[in-house]
């Protein structure tokens, strides 16, 4: 799933707000403000919503404070100005200046604090407004966001529950490749990743192969092996992958494009599997070396039979078994023949 689960989702709002400037001027610490626009507010950060791939580590500052405000050690205000002032003192000079919002967000559940950490890009807005107390520069904030659709630079979400922190953090960086965050955002929340791309494709890997298997009937020759093929290809190639590049690969080799009943089932399939396998929300960079084809393991008996498998293939798809007379029992299982004809004796390749 993403970071906020379905329950949170349906009761999410907004407790606490502050923001600050962050530029190559001194910080200045901010007064909390009433929560405003805490719709548009609320959707950006559920935009933000992506599974959680880092951890803190065991010397994070910002996870202190933030354990610190929820059990009441530190006021909102207090808590969240130092937490600015952290942010203001490791961003890099050569960075955007922009606005930087500290959220503290309740649900249903009493026990569970949420707090969403967002840096907005608004270069020109501060240039027309300094910071006040009129309201004028989150207008103009808002005014920035609505021309600029991907003025959030860098978010994270935190859960706290009971006074502590989950271990577990969702962060994002508009500015950085895949999931990978700028160092100076990673030095900021104090994490470590705990996935790799390696992990992350062996998943998606696994998500493909059932994800055909379930719709068979819609493939060609209703055959998964072609299927899997043609899909592991085409994601290899890509450049990043996250569910739209999933769900276009897997259409393609169903060849429905066009086909919009099989695209939005497909498109559930996929978003199903993601978000119970934990990768909801996030994109990153193939491991080509994972997406690539295993090679064909030939084998030719006394008997004249051949057999061509993928090497590797899993016991329950191919099971060989040594027999005490120093022959070999194969048994193949599967769900569909594709192909059953006779080889005529001029196309038949020599051993």
């Amino acid at each position: 799933m993403g970071f906020f689960n379905d329950e949170e989702l349906q009761s999410l709002r907004i407790e606490n707000m502050i923001l600050h400037v962050v530029s190559e001027n001194d910080f200045e610490p901010q007064r909390a403000r009433p929560v405003e626009h805490g719709e548009f507010f609320l959707d950006r950060i559920k935009d933000t919503d992506a599974a959680a791939i880092f951890e803190f580590t065991e010397d994070s500052r910002l996870k202190l404070h933030l354990e610190r405000i929820a059990v009441g050690d530190e006021s909102f205000e207090t808590g969240a100005q130092e937490v600015s002032r952290l942010f203001a003192l490791l961003h890099d000079r050569t960075s955007r200046a922009g606005a930087f919002f500290v959220f503290e967000l309740r649900t249903n559940d009493d026990r569970v604090r949420l707090y969403s950490l967002i840096k907005y890009d608004y270069q020109q807005v501060i240039e027309q407004a300094p910071a006040g107390d009129d309201g004028s520069l989150l207008r103009l904030i808002l005014q920035a966001f609505v021309a600029q659709k991907r003025a959030v630079q860098k978010s994270a979400l935190v859960r706290v529950v009971d006074g502590v922190a989950e271990a577990a953090i969702s962060a994002k960086d508009r500015m950085m490749p895949g999931i990978e965050i700028a160092d100076y955002f990673a030095r900021f929340l104090q994490v470590k990743r705990t996935r790799s791309d390696e992990e992350l494709t062996r998943t998606v890997r696994n998500l493909l192969r059932t994800t055909l298997d379930e719709i068979r009937p819609h493939l060609p020759d209703q055959d998964v092996a072609r299927a899997f093929r043609r899909v592991t290809a085409a994601l290899r190639d890509r450049a990043m992958i996250n569910s739209e590049a999933i769900s276009e690969v897997v259409i393609a080799a169903a060849e429905g494009i066009g086909n919009e009943e099989l695209t939005a089932d497909v498109q559930k399939r996929v978003a199903r599997k993601l978000r119970s396998a934990k990768l909801e929300g996030l994109t990153f960079p193939p491991d080509r070396n994972v997406l690539r084809l295993p090679p064909l393991r030939r084998v030719t008996t006394t008997e004249g039979v051949v057999l061509l498998y993928p090497d590797g293939a899993d016991k329950a798809i191919v099971e060989r078994e040594r027999l005490g007379d120093g022959g070999e029992k194969i048994t193949i299982r599967t769900a569909h023949v594709t192909e059953d004809k006779v080889v005529r004796e001029g196309n038949r390749k020599p051993n």
